[in-house]
């Protein structure tokens, strides 16, 4: 995530749109792992 934030920053990016643009990557990242049973990653 720390890299991720870097390219914001130089794409000059508001930080209220980055902190938007990492929420929905920590949903999808959640979402992933909630949805792969077989791996009982977060259970």
């Amino acid at each position: 995530m720390e890299n991720l934030n870097a390219v914001f920053i130089d794409q000059k990016m508001p930080q209220s749109e980055r902190l938007v643009k990492f929420n929905r990557i920590a949903i999808q990242q959640m979402q992933v792992l909630e949805s792969n049973e077989e791996r009982n990653l977060l259970k």
